[in-house]
Formats: C-alpha cells, structure tokens, sequence
C-alpha cells in the first residue's frame, strides 16, 4: 500500500503543478490525500482549489481554510485583508467548498495498522507537532488515538520530517507551497506500507519560484512584500 500525501499548498499552483507531475512519475499509488492549507496567503487560491478539487481524491480542512470560512476576527487586520482578498478570489462556492471539508482522513490498511492524516494534530488545527516536542506534549495529543493507528500523518509546521513515538510513526509532510525548513523545493510525503511496517520517503520538487514572486506581484494580494519575503527566505 503506496500513500501521497500533499500539504499547505497555500495557492502557490505553481508549485502544486510541479509536485503533482513528479507524483506522476513515481511508483503507483493506491490514494492521494490532501492535508489542508489550500488556498490563503498566495497568488492563485482560485485555481489552485480547482486543481485540488478536480484530483477527487481526499481533502481535510486545515486552520487557514477555517479562516478563510469564518472571516476570522482574532487576527490582525493585514491577516484579515488577505483572508478577504482571497474570499473574492475563490467566491461563494469555494468558501462552501473549504466549509465542507472535514478535520482528518483515515486510510484503512487490511494487512496492518492504519494511517491517520490531520492537518496539524489530532485534536486541532493550531498546535504543531514539532521534531523537539517532548513525550508529554505528544502524549497529550496523540495518546487517545487508536492503537490500530500506526502512523500519523500531518503538516501545519511547514517543515519535513519524521520520528517515532512509542508504536507511531509521526510524518510531517511539510509544506507544497511554503516551505520553511530553508529549502525552497515543495515537498510532499509517500507513505509505504512494506515489510509489515509504515516507512515514509520525504519528496522535494523544484519549481520556478521566480514565477510565483511575479505572480505575488501583479496578483493584487495585500502585503505582497511579506508573502514574497515568506516564500523567497524559506524560514520561521
């Protein structure tokens, strides 16, 4: 069993394009799933959520897709200009569209332990599973998950990496779209169930980033400044 799965997209179609032709390349899979983060805070929210949604494949809501639902009041107001922006971008049925996409996906393995996809945790949208989150952190997020789940797949924190917990296997996809581990390649994660275990490869794609700043130029988006500042550097 061969599972794709591909996070924080964040309207960089560019950048989704490049990933979703490499996936063309590799070894059949048996599902793609996407793992939330569509559309806010780059140049094509619209076409990047049709692209998503012409896969017909699984789609779970992230937190900035909630955002874009509810108009959310707690951010500042250059967040809130960007979440209006993209609003009219994707209109009323992309808003309903993100509205309707539920909180996590699971895949069911028939010859071992099932896989669990989230956008950043299994209790939230919010709180990220960190490389150096110690066992009591985890433990309060993972630890009433099924123990017929062997291995949980997320993204939110936008950097690619993967560790064990007691009997899980943690997989952080990082980001399609915005990277921020200092690599500038989208990324997305293959999942394989082989030798009756998880084992997860990390994917790193390059796509033309100079595109995508030009895009971000001439989009019309709200600090522009930022989101190139945000895609070029690459980093928290």
């Amino acid at each position: 069993m061969r599972i794709a799965i591909i996070s924080d997209i964040h309207g960089n179609k560019i950048a989704l394009d490049a990933v979703l032709e490499d996936l063309a390349r590799q070894p059949a899979i048996d599902q793609l799933v996407i793992g939330g983060d569509l559309c806010l805070n780059g140049p094509c929210p619209k076409e990047a959520l049709e692209t998503v949604q012409q896969l017909h494949c699984p789609v779970i809501q992230g937190n900035v897709d909630t955002d874009v639902v509810n108009q959310n009041s707690k951010k500042g107001p250059k967040k809130q200009s960007v979440i209006e922006w993209t609003r009219n971008q994707i209109g009323d049925a992309g808003i309903a569209y993100l509205a309707s996409l539920p909180f996590s996906h699971l895949v069911s393995n028939p010859n071992g332990t099932d896989l669990l996809v989230v956008h950043a945790n299994p209790l939230n949208q919010e709180e990220a599973i960190f490389p150096t989150s110690p066992d009591s952190k985890i433990e309060h997020l993972c630890g009433d998950l099924r123990p017929t789940v062997g291995v949980l797949v997320f993204g939110h924190y936008h950097v690619a990496y993967m560790r064990r917990w007691r009997h899980l296997l943690l997989v952080d996809t990082g980001s399609c779209g915005l990277p921020r581990d200092g690599d500038l390649r989208a990324a997305y994660a293959i999942l394989t169930w082989q030798d009756n275990i998880w084992q997860a490869e990390h994917r790193r794609v390059k796509y033309d980033v100079k595109a995508v700043v030009k895009q971000l130029k001439n989009s019309g988006i709200p600090t522009a400044d930022k989101r190139i500042k945000v895609l070029t550097e690459a980093e928290y």
